[in-house]
């Protein structure tokens, strides 16, 4: 039985957002049979991982098969007995992982610093089983009047909250406003057909995004879960490491923007407009939810179980035998077996040349499949994948595909991505489109099709 050690940290001055991540990773986890323990402070999340049998103890021994920490306060971790997984935020809780997890909507620079495999981007969001619920009970009827909840994170002050609040008052518009704080927060006197409340952090969170209107929001680990929900976000970016997901939520037109709480008491104007827009509101309601789509606690947990490795020599005769299945063969663009000889020439050139990356990934040591990088032109890579014969039909192919990718971008960093794959070979079309690939604009030779996939590069 596989074992997770989760460390994070939650309360009134920093937030719960770290521990909500870590709650959805224990949901996940505990589903899958594994034994989950969490380290450190969980605020008011306590009974949401005793509830899964998660024990809650306040330091860790770093001693599991897998140890996943989201937390910017702590530096390089102890020597571990498992693999370790990093949640990242930019340059924020950076440190050697085996596997480590950027969730933003776009990706830092990044220097290569030998983590095995990088996964970047809103695919890898970890997102709570009542966070995707919400998702999916989510109607889009507009309220009368329309419902608007408020939520800075639990480290914004009592004045940001009011200062929120103030500004959707000063619309002049009839509304029903909820707003989440952790301590006491002076509301102003509601106007004409306007009401306010304020009530501390709930587990109905998700319930309350599903059923708004609009939700004025700090820019932090909240902006994913309004996006997986479908909910209409106007954001505030409350401190620095929020400000590169501030900037990209508005510049793909995922949410509208209120500036710092400095700008609050000047956002009425543009809280009117948004309000008094529910086409505007839809939009950018659908682009959240196309792009944050709620899977990426699984994605995680399917990386932290896989590892990666360079093939080797050693390799010649596995990777021959799969070459030369006749299910590979059937869709490749050379059909014909191929020699040992010619093989290990071949693979020989592959090791030694750097525009070729070779990997080989394994569970316990068990080799399930390959998947190769060709450098075609300066930041743009083919990809091909084979899956080991005896472990097709498993569900795999996904996985293999993820962390190979991931092992190239922590390799050489953002990267667009090709693929070329047999019209008619649909598992494989399926494949790369649930990965993120869509037709290019560059030319096939039929029956091929070409398929590619961009990073975001912040």
């Amino acid at each position: 039985m596989t074992s997770l050690l989760l460390r994070a940290d939650g309360g009134p001055t920093i937030g719960v957002g770290h521990v909500a991540r870590c709650l959805a990773f224990a949901e996940a986890a505990v589903a899958r049979g594994w034994t989950v323990t969490f380290a450190g402070e969980a605020a008011w999340l306590a009974d949401r991982f005793r509830a899964l049998d998660v024990p809650v103890v306040p330091a860790a021994d770093w001693a599991a098969d897998v140890v996943l920490v989201d937390h910017y306060g702590l530096g390089e971790l102890p020597e571990t007995r498992g693999r370790v997984v990093s949640m990242e935020d930019g340059t924020y809780g950076r440190r050697a992982a085996d596997v480590v997890v950027d969730p933003n909507l776009v990706l830092a620079p990044r220097e290569p610093d030998g983590t095995g495999v990088y996964l970047g981007g809103p695919r890898y969001a970890p997102l709570r089983a009542d966070v995707v619920a919400a998702r999916r009970a989510r109607s889009g009827v507009p309220g009368d009047p329309p419902r608007v909840v408020v939520v800075m994170g639990g480290g914004a002050a009592a004045d940001t909250v009011a200062a929120a609040v103030a500004a959707l008052r000063d619309t002049g518009l009839p509304m029903s406003v909820r707003a989440i704080a952790a301590g006491e927060v002076p509301l102003p006197p509601a106007g004409p057909g306007q009401h306010f409340a304020v009530g501390p952090p709930t587990p109905e969170l998700p319930t309350l995004f599903a059923e708004a209107d609009l939700v004025v929001s700090a820019a932090g680990v909240t902006l994913t879960e309004l996006c997986c929900v479908g909910a209409p976000a106007a954001l505030v970016q409350l401190v620095d490491n929020q400000a590169t997901g501030y900037r990209a939520a508005l510049s793909l037109g995922l949410a509208a923007g209120l500036g710092t709480p400095a700008d609050l008491p000047a956002a009425s104007a543009d809280l009117r407009d948004l309000l008094s827009d529910p086409d505007r509101r839809a939009a950018l309601a659908e682009a959240a939810a196309a792009t944050v789509d709620g899977g990426g606690v699984d994605r995680v947990l399917d990386a932290a179980t896989l590892t990666v490795r360079e093939a080797t020599l050693a390799d010649a005769r596995t990777l021959l035998a799969w070459r030369n299945d006749p299910d590979t063969r059937a869709w490749s663009r050379g059909s014909q077996p191929v020699a040992a000889q010619v093989h290990e020439s071949w693979l020989r050139r592959t090791i030694a040349d750097p525009d070729h990356l070779l990997l080989v990934v394994e569970r316990d040591t068990t080799p399930l499949g390959t998947v190769r990088f060709d450098r075609i032109e300066p930041g743009t890579w083919e990809v091909s994948i084979v899956v080991a014969p005896e472990h097709r039909g498993h569900g795999l192919a996904g996985r293999i595909l993820m962390v190979g990718q991931g092992a190239l971008h922590a390799r050489v960093g953002p990267a667009t991505l090709l693929a070329t794959v047999h019209e008619a070979n649909t598992p494989s079309m399926a494949l790369f489109r649930r990965a993120g690939y869509h037709p290019a604009t560059r030319p096939a030779e039929p029956p091929f099709a070409v398929l590619e996939r961009h990073s975001r590069p912040a």
